[in-house]
């Protein structure tokens, strides 16, 4: 098994707080690996280190190495246009350009210097077509892509990325926001396109991670727990830890002081009422919350940390239910 992308001893802090410890871990070539681990255990601030889109923010620094084709990515010397053109990203929520659906997959093209209108049309037919999209809007290249559903729009971001020919496609949380049917063509794509390309995916979603990876790398904490093979990692996991964060189990024995159930309410709303239910309890109580919104269960774990909280566990229950567990710590 050849290595795509190799980390080695990679750390990561915003300002004082160090967000990954000593990462040393290969991505395997033209497989699907899935990172797993619950919110705030890193998995998001390495993919970024990929790209080097850890760089925009403010007080992020990156140390370590991360290998690709021979280049380290994260010297200070490298091109990042390049990294960036090599490592196509589908982002959490969609992200259309205000512009044509045509003239979004034709961006990056062009902006590489493709002016030729022929090889243009012929570059977003193709493009679409592997993204799963060309047979919904052939008929309606000029109109605006924030015209189409999310879901569409989200096909729509994998074209365009994918326009630029890049050799890795980064997956942040690509389907949280989605509905179950758009989830599905996302994944589909996904299956087909690992022929051609190293894919990496961040996800929250055990049952995705179990669905989609050929290689898993768990995270915990800043710390990587555990990798191998996807086999190897979800039947026969070698670190507790793996095993307690694959069957939802990585706060038994806590006490719950309060459980709120939130379904059937949607972002921001979910935020504002865990909020709510967290102010009446003590520093240091558990708050139990139920939520059946798929933005819910990113945002809610991000606002919570941003506010001081602690997350200790983001759970599936069944088909359609999350149970997210907050300690409350301000």
């Amino acid at each position: 098994m050849k290595n795509h992308i190799s980390i080695r001893n990679v750390n990561a802090f915003y300002g004082e707080h160090q967000a990954l410890k000593d990462i040393t871990v290969g991505i395997p070539e033209k497989q699907i690996t899935a990172i797993i681990g619950p919110s705030g255990c890193g998995k998001s601030t390495l993919l970024k280190c990929f790209n080097r889109l850890i760089d925009l923010t403010d007080g992020a620094r990156v140390s370590g190495k991360i290998i690709v084709d021979g280049m380290d990515v994260l010297d200070g010397s490298i091109d990042v246009t390049e990294v960036r053109r090599r490592m196509g990203l589908l982002p959490q929520k969609p992200n259309p350009l205000p512009m044509s659906i045509y003239d979004n997959v034709a961006y990056g093209p062009r902006l590489h210097g493709t002016a030729d209108k022929k090889k243009l049309d012929q570059t977003v037919e193709k493009y679409l077509k592997i993204a799963g999209l060309w047979e919904e809007v052939k008929d309606r290249l000029k109109s605006p892509a924030n015209k189409l559903s999310i879901g569409q729009q989200q096909r729509l971001c994998l074209a365009r990325g994918l326009a630029v020919e890049p050799e890795i496609i980064l997956c942040d949380e690509p389907t949280s926001a989605l509905d179950p049917v758009s989830s599905q063509h996302i994944e589909q794509q996904l299956l087909k396109l690992k022929n051609d390309y190293t894919i990496v995916i961040v996800t929250h979603n055990i049952h995705q991670a179990i669905r989609l990876a050929d290689y898993v790398i768990h995270l915990y904490l800043g710390e990587l727990v555990e990798h191998g093979t996807a086999n190897e990692v979800f039947e026969n996991p070698k670190e507790e830890r793996t095993r307690a964060y694959i069957n939802g189990t990585l706060v038994t024995d806590m006490k719950t002081d309060s459980e709120v159930n939130l379904k059937g309410n949607v972002c921001p709303f979910n935020f504002v009422y865990a909020k709510q239910a967290l102010h009446t309890l003590e520093k240091g109580k558990i708050l139990k919350l139920i939520v059946d919104d798929p933005t819910a269960v990113i945002e809610v774990p991000r606002g919570m940390e941003a506010d001081g909280h602690e997350v200790l566990s983001v759970k599936q229950v069944n088909k359609t239910d999350w149970e997210i567990m907050i300690r409350k710590n301000e």
